[in-house]
């Protein structure tokens, strides 16, 4: 019975270590020396802590576009154990103040993961939006995920004003 008992707990630890391999915990990371992501294209006024970030999945490999999904969230996040491939959130707060690192700058804590295997095709970006919540401001680049703990740093290269490209107008109410 000892070694049944033995054998039962190496074989979960196999399969735990197992499925802790497939997924992947990335943080994302926009700091210096990078510049601060502003409010407006082009402008002096860095992004204030609170300002919506979205992450996109890019399930057609064709990058950033309005046909991409988000993620899947899991059903209790920021703990998540189901559905399959679902992640532990699906946007975040610009939280540069916060984190040390200034206005304009975020770093994600807890890391951006998922449960199970890592979802096909393992590409994803983010949008910032306007206060609306609707309005793009700013799309990064692709990013992929791999197995593990992985930093993803974001440069001043990788992001576009706008939702596709740079013919980005911002207007506020008062123009």
């Amino acid at each position: 019975m000892k070694r049944w008992t033995q054998y039962v707990l190496a074989l979960a630890l196999v399969l735990i270590t197992q499925q802790a391999m497939a997924q992947f915990n990335a943080i994302l990371i926009h700091a210096e020396p990078s510049a601060a992501l502003t409010t407006t294209c082009g402008g002096a006024t860095p992004i204030p802590d609170g300002t919506i970030v979205k992450i996109f999945w890019d399930t057609d490999s064709d990058g950033p576009d309005n046909e991409d999904p988000q993620p899947i969230l899991c059903t209790n996040p920021p703990d998540c154990n189901d559905p399959f491939n679902s992640v532990n959130f699906i946007e975040f707060e610009m939280n540069g103040v916060f984190q040390g690192l200034g206005a304009g700058f975020f770093l994600t804590d807890p890391a951006f993961s998922c449960t199970g295997t890592i979802p096909t095709p393992n590409r994803y970006y983010l949008r910032i939006y306007e206060p609306d919540n609707t309005t793009v401001l700013w799309t990064s680049t692709i990013f992929s995920v791999v197995v593990g703990l992985q930093e993803i740093y974001f440069t001043d290269l990788d992001w576009t004003c706008g939702s596709v490209g740079p013919q980005c107008t911002v207007i506020d109410e008062s123009e």
